[in-house]
């Protein structure tokens, strides 16, 4: 059995990066639309996605089977607000904000758990079939808080995420490929220098959009493990 590395690259243009990010905030904001946005925005990127050995990708989950769980997931989202509604004292309403965001993460990574496994399984690639996120949920949730106390490092967190992005990797399943992130915390680091600057100018968001796509895309590498003759008959 041989191995091959494929790099991977993204083609969406700027704006196209910027309407389908808007829809699926717009509609995660409208809570019950919320699977329907994700669907969109993924059926896009998948189909933008180049692979150099001429795989193709496409999106087919059914965002009717998660909706509810989305749902529910824009809920948590809201509560730490909701409930210092009529609370006049900002100082107090900001600290019950904070607190309860501590309190929601576990019912937070609960939620997003089960959607992460919908939008991994419902990429197709040809050749090679659905992939499966496989993670457990104690490891998940412990990579959850792990990245949440890295952003107060201020710097640390970039190899802390770039971290959790070669686990997801690492328990992502398919038959006959896996998934490698080679990206670094310090290519991430600068980058997110420029794309914070870029979004406060308010006009290159297209463009800042776009580049982090293509940056979490190009720093994606699929591994084939090829029965000799399998994958060449599977391109024919």
């Amino acid at each position: 059995m041989a191995e091959r590395r494929v790099e991977m690259a993204f083609t969406g243009g700027a704006l196209a990066s910027l309407g389908y990010t808007a829809l699926y905030i717009l509609l995660f904001i409208l809570m019950v639309p919320a699977a329907w946005g994700m669907a969109a925005f993924l059926g896009w990127w998948a189909a933008h996605l180049r692979f150099s050995d001429g795989a193709e990708a496409a999106f087919e989950g059914r965002p009717g089977r998660i909706w509810v769980i989305f749902a529910a997931l824009v809920f948590v989202s809201y509560l730490p607000s909701l409930a210092t509604i009529g609370v006049a004292d900002k100082d107090k309403a900001g600290l019950v904000q904070l607190l309860l965001s501590a309190l929601v993460i576990p019912f937070d990574a609960a939620l997003k758990l089960p959607i992460y496994r919908w939008a991994i399984g419902g990429i197709r690639l040809t050749p090679g079939g659905n992939p499966r996120f496989v993670a457990a949920y104690p490891a998940y949730l412990g990579w959850v808080v792990f990245s949440t106390l890295s952003i107060f490092t201020v710097i640390g967190w970039a190899w802390v995420f770039v971290a959790m992005a070669r686990w997801f990797c690492r328990n992502t399943e398919a038959d006959g490929y896996s998934f490698e992130f080679v990206g670094t915390g310090w290519g991430l680091l600068w980058r997110s220098v420029i794309w914070l600057a870029g979004t406060m100018l308010v006009i290159p968001l297209p463009w800042v959009l776009r580049s982090i796509y293509a940056w979490g895309v190009g720093n994606l590498v699929l591994v084939r493990r090829d029965v000799q003759g399998e994958y060449s008959s599977a391109l024919a």
